[in-house]
This record gives structure tokens, C-alpha cells and sequence, in this order.
């Protein structure tokens, strides 16, 4: 018996020694993390702890590195502080930050900065508009410099989100400049804030992060490996749906779940101590070895796991590896990749810009820019590159990450274009106002001079030309003010050739100056459909007037119109082509853009976006063809009458 006690006392001493020192031997991570940001971070009143998604996430990382973490709740700017003197391992915020001290894991969730008003403020809708407003902010979050003209706003600082929503619900102030609208809408909700509303599109959006130390590369590394291991095994998509998919539940009993779980650990650790002690060393050496296998493991799962296009690239710019998203964007091979270089990726106008770029990179560091990256088909991709150093083989490379921002740029130039198109209604407005009066007087003029020709044709019929092109600017003014507002055209029945005989005749001082041919290929009979005569007429001169400027002098312009089948209908096709100076390829995709002209200082670049929409208005197509140098060839296809409505035309006509 006593023999048997003396070997349960030894047994447990060796537990209680083997325990601690595994304890000791595990790494632990010091986390910084926002505290008043729910449901991203935020401390639970019931529990006291800090709790949300960024908490979740970085405890799932850590233990995929088998790690534990102590979290640090404080605002943005003493995160980025004791980040950057080592008093912190890694920080959870967004990817606002400057410092080269540091570099970031980018995560794909945006947050969006937004402006939340009190009921009572209805002259604010945008950042141009705080001016003049008290506007709280977050202390340490560093968004003040949003604000244009920010000397003229009054600025407020509050500890924490909850009480800068109390102080615009209240009315202590106007605007609340939030760092995340999820945040904001979440804390209005839980406080049932009735005076709050969120107006405007978001002042900026950011992507949220997990920043190091830039010395800490290897950590990066690990956390970048963690995140695609728990993307892969849809880990993350749990927490993500935890958090932002459906409402998050207080926990009131989290204290006694903890004694819980403690007392089964305990109970688990005694049972298990054997089995660790007797185990111990062959677990050791098979961890060693691990280790040593997977160290080279990490840094190709953080470039083929990573979302964006990554190109290892040595100093003399040759690429030495690309990862699998690379490949699928640009369209290259392996075997076509690794026998190029960064520099033969970007338009010959950017080679110069990128190489000093790459060089930049071993100089300093690391760096950021926009390129545009060329892919194997011809399409230009716009990216945001960013670079750092990291070790190679043999040599020190620059890992490029290149963000696609094509969509971005698309959705930018659509912005610009609606606000052009705004501006343009504006314009028009106060254009017909002024041009419809000394219109009305020269019919009105015109017509009394006709009355008083006496017989005298010629003149009779110069002042009727003056009173049809009169009516028609009218005309033209009116479209100019409905450009925005896609209204149907009203129909009559067109005669076409008719209708391109009368506008060169329009025309005709315009081709006799420059000693321009006319060449008409017109079939035998009338070439009929249905349209606006007055918007087809504008089209037509429109197209004329387009290949004169664009021939020099003793040009030739052909103009061919036809029939041809359209899936058992017919269609009306029309050409008009010119011998002029051709349009360069890079500008054949935007000729139709309103406010866009290759002629420096001359027209305004209207004509084929006008000229366009009434194609559209009409059911038919409009394209383009065109050889620098040698002229442009515009085709045109509109629905013809159908064969049953000409003959009902036919036998009412008889």
C-alpha cells in the first residue's frame, strides 16, 4: 500500500513539472484591438471582457500557430503607437496607417466611413458640407483629415462610439464622422437611438487589417498562412456569419461556462498527464521535424492562398515565381511567365515608371503604386502594387502584391460621367433659353420675306431652306435638353435615301470648299422605316459634318444604304464612309463617350454621343471602323417596315 502511494506521489510531482514547463513553452501573442467598435471589438458589459469578430478571428490564428493571445483594448492611434516601440505583436484596425514601421495582412471585409446626423440637421449630406457643424469623432481615429476646409468645422472627440451617438442623438452635436457604418447602424440599434439618421455615400472606404512591425515579417507570414488555412476549411465564413449574419447574443452566463470549461481541463489535464509524460519526447522530436518541413511550407502558402496576384521578383526584375490567381488574371503560363520580367507585364509607356519602381524596392524596403498590367489577351488591368523584401534562395526579392482596381476605376469614371451629364442638363437649360428667342425671330422674319418673294424662286426657295434649318436647331435644342431622359422618339415613315439627299444638300457649301466626292451607292427603290425624321436628319448631318472635319481637303466620302435579311425580317443598313485621317485604336472604345474629341480646341465631343442614343431610340446598332491614315467606316443597322405593313400602306395609298 505504501509502495503504491509512493508511486501516485512521484507520478504527480512529474505532472506538475511536465505541465508547467509545456505552459511556459507556448507562445504568447500581445493583441491590440479597438474597444468600442461592435460588433468587430467591443467589452461585453455582462461578462467584462472583450469580445466581437476581431477577437474571434485573431484567437482562431493564434491557435492555428499554436499561440494564445492577451488582448489590449485601446483607441487607434496608442494601437499604432505600441505597435511600432514593440509593446504590442500585432493590432486589428483598419488600413489607414502610414507608418513604415509597420506592414499589414489586408482581409477582404471594407469598412465604410460615413456621416450619421441628428434628425434636426438637414444641410448636411456630404463631407463638403460639415463646415459650420460640431462634428464628433472617435479620439485616435484620425479622421478629421476627411473633412474639407476642416479649420471652419468644430471638432469633438469622444472616448468611445456610444457616446458620440448620444451626443448627436441629443443634439451636443450635428454630425457623427463614423470609422465603420456596420459599427454605427449596430450601436443605434442595440441604444434605440430614434434622432439619428445616416445620410450620403460613404466619404471613404478602407479594408481591414492585421498590422506587425515591419520586423516581424515571420509573424506576418504564420498569421498570412493561418488566414488561408482557415478560408480553405471555411473556418472564417463561421465567424463571419456569427458576427455580421445574424444578431449577436450577450452572454449573461460566459463567467460560469469559463469555471466550466477550467474544472473540465483540469479533470482532462490529470487523466492525460501519463499519456503526456510517456509521449513527451517522441512528440518532441516529431515536432522538430515538422517544423523543419513546414518552415519552407509557409512562404509558398502565403503567396498561392493569398486573393491577390503576387510576383516574386529578383532585382534585375525577372520573375521568379507568380501564384495561381496571377495566372488566371493575366492569362499567362508558368513556362511564359518565367521567361519574362516585371517590366514586360505593363504598357511600354509604364516600363520606365516600373523599373525605377523595382529598384525603389531594394533601395528602401518598400513601396506602393498604380500600374496598369497587361494580360495575354490584350486587356489593360489597372492594380494597386505593393511591395516588400523577402528572402530568397540566394538573394533578397521583392514580393509584389497587385490589387485588381479595374472596377474601381470603372465605377470612378461612371461617377464622373453622371456629374458631366448633370452639368450638360444645366448647360442645356440655359442654352435654350437663350438661343429659342433669336430662333423665333428669324422664322419669324423668314416667313414674312417669303410672303414677299413676288415669283422670285430662287430666293423663295433659300428663305424656305433658312425656315426648315431654323425649325430643325429649335429641334435639335430640345433633344439637347432630353439627352438625360431617355424619351421615345415620335415615328413617321422615313424615306431614307430622300432623307441623305436633303442633308448633303445641307451640307453642300462644306463639300464644294474642301472639293470632296460624293459617292452614292443607293439600291433601285425607296429604302422605308420608321423613325423621327427630325432626330434620323441630325443623325445624318451629324455623320457628314464628322468625315469632312476629318478630311484635309479632296477627300471622297461613300454612302451606302440597303436591305439585308435580320432572322427572317429585314433590317436597314447604312454606311458612310470617309478618306479621312482614321481614328487612333485607343480612342475607338470612347468616341461615343459625351465630352470626348481627338480634335484639340475644336467641337465637344457630342456629336456620335448624340448621335448614338438616337440609334438607340430607334431599336438599331451603331459601330465603328477605322484605319490611321486611311479613313473611318460608320455602320449603321435600323428595322425596316415589315413586309405586311408596306403592303397595308400599299393598298390604302391605291
Amino acid at each position: 500500500m505504501k509502495k503504491m502511494s509512493r508511486i501516485w506521489l512521484i507520478s504527480f510531482v512529474l505532472l506538475a513539472m511536465v505541465l508547467p514547463a509545456t505552459s511556459y513553452a507556448q507562445k504568447i501573442l500581445r493583441a491590440g484591438v479597438d474597444s468600442s467598435l461592435p460588433p468587430f471589438s467591443f467589452v461585453d458589459q455582462g461578462s467584462n471582457t472583450i469580445r466581437g469578430f476581431n477577437v474571434d478571428l485573431i484567437k482562431m490564428l493564434a491557435a492555428s500557430s499554436r499561440a494564445k493571445v492577451t488582448f489590449f483594448p485601446m483607441d487607434g492611434n496608442r494601437m499604432e503607437a505600441h505597435l511600432a516601440e514593440g509593446k504590442l505583436d500585432l493590432a486589428m484596425r483598419d488600413k489607414a496607417i502610414s507608418s513604415h514601421a509597420l506592414q499589414c495582412l489586408e482581409l477582404p471585409i471594407t469598412l465604410e466611413r460615413k456621416l450619421f446626423v441628428n434628425n434636426c440637421c438637414i444641410t448636411v449630406t456630404c463631407v463638403r458640407d460639415l463646415p459650420g457643424h460640431r462634428v464628433v469623432v472617435l479620439k485616435g481615429s484620425n479622421l478629421i483629415s476627411l473633412v474639407p476646409e476642416k479649420e471652419k468645422a468644430t471638432f469633438i472627440e469622444a472616448d468611445t462610439q456610444d457616446k458620440a451617438l448620444d451626443m448627436v442623438n441629443s443634439g451636443e452635436a450635428d454630425v457623427y464622422l463614423s470609422p465603420s457604418a456596420i459599427s454605427a447602424r449596430y450601436t443605434i440599434q442595440k441604444n434605440n437611438l430614434r434622432n439619428i439618421k445616416e445620410v450620403g455615400l460613404p466619404v471613404e472606404s478602407v479594408p481591414l487589417a492585421i498590422w506587425v512591425h515591419q520586423d516581424h515579417t515571420e509573424l506576418l507570414t504564420e498569421l498570412s498562412v493561418a488566414f488561408g488555412k482557415i478560408t480553405e476549411n471555411k473556418s472564417y465564413d463561421t465567424i463571419y456569419s456569427k458576427w455580421f449574419g445574424q444578431d449577436i447574443p450577450f452572454a449573461g452566463l460566459e463567467k460560469y461556462l469559463k469555471a466550466v470549461i477550467a474544472a473540465v481541463g483540469i479533470f482532462a489535464a490529470v487523466l492525460l498527464g501519463f499519456f503526456i509524460w510517456t509521449r513527451m519526447l517522441r512528440r518532441k522530436v516529431r515536432e522538430v521535424t515538422r517544423d523543419l518541413q513546414l518552415s519552407e511550407q509557409r512562404h509558398k502558402d502565403l503567396i498561392e492562398f493569398s486573393p491577390e496576384m503576387i510576383h516574386l521578383v529578383a532585382p534585375d526584375g525577372r520573375i521568379m515565381h507568380a501564384n495561381k490567381i496571377a495566372f488566371q488574371t493575366l492569362g499567362y503560363s508558368s513556362e511564359e511567365t518565367s521567361s519574362k520580367k516585371l517590366y514586360d507585364l505593363v504598357p511600354p509607356e509604364s516600363r520606365e515608371d516600373i523599373i525605377v519602381f523595382v529598384h525603389s524596392i531594394f533601395q528602401n524596403g518598400s513601396g506602393e503604386k498604380e500600374f496598369a498590367l497587361c494580360a495575354s489577351d490584350g486587356r489593360r488591368i489597372d492594380v494597386d502594387m505593393s511591395a516588400t523584401l523577402v528572402k530568397g534562395a540566394d538573394t533578397l526579392l521583392a514580393c509584389c502584391f497587385s490589387r485588381d482596381m479595374t472596377d474601381r476605376k470603372r465605377l470612378e469614371a461612371e461617377l464622373m460621367q453622371s456629374e458631366r451629364l448633370a452639368i450638360m442638363g444645366e448647360m442645356a437649360a440655359g442654352i435654350a433659353h437663350e438661343i429659342n428667342n433669336p430662333l423665333g425671330i428669324i422664322l419669324a422674319n423668314t416667313e414674312e420675306l417669303i410672303q414677299e418673294t413676288n415669283g422670285r424662286e430662287n430666293m423663295r426657295e433659300s428663305l424656305q431652306t433658312i425656315e426648315r434649318n431654323a425649325i430643325r436647331a429649335g429641334k435639335f435644342i430640345d433633344d439637347l435638353l432630353t439627352f438625360t431622359r431617355p424619351n421615345p422618339p415620335t415615328k413617321v415613315r422615313i424615306d431614307l435615301i430622300a432623307l441623305i439627299e436633303e442633308s448633303l444638300s445641307f451640307c453642300k457649301q462644306q463639300l464644294r470648299q474642301k472639293g470632296i466626292m460624293v459617292e452614292k451607292q443607293f439600291p433601285g427603290e425607296a429604302v422605308c422605316f420608321e423613325g423621327d425624321d427630325n432626330q434620323i436628319q441630325q443623325l445624318m448631318v451629324n455623320l457628314i459634318l464628322n468625315s469632312i472635319q476629318a478630311i484635309s481637303e479632296k477627300g471622297a466620302i461613300r454612302i451606302r444604304v440597303d436591305k439585308e435579311p435580320n432572322n427572317g425580317a429585314e433590317k436597314v443598313h447604312l454606311e458612310v464612309a470617309d478618306t479621312g485621317m482614321g481614328i487612333q485604336e485607343k480612342d475607338l472604345t470612347r468616341i461615343f463617350d459625351p465630352f470626348f474629341t481627338a480634335r484639340k480646341n475644336k467641337g465637344f465631343g457630342l456629336g456620335l454621343s448624340i448621335s448614338k442614343r438616337i440609334i438607340e431610340k430607334h431599336n438599331g446598332t451603331i459601330r465603328v471602323e477605322s484605319i490611321p491614315g486611311r479613313g473611318t467606316t460608320i455602320f449603321i443597322d435600323l428595322p425596316a417596315i415589315p413586309p405586311q405593313a408596306r403592303s397595308v400602306e400599299q393598298r390604302l395609298g391605291a
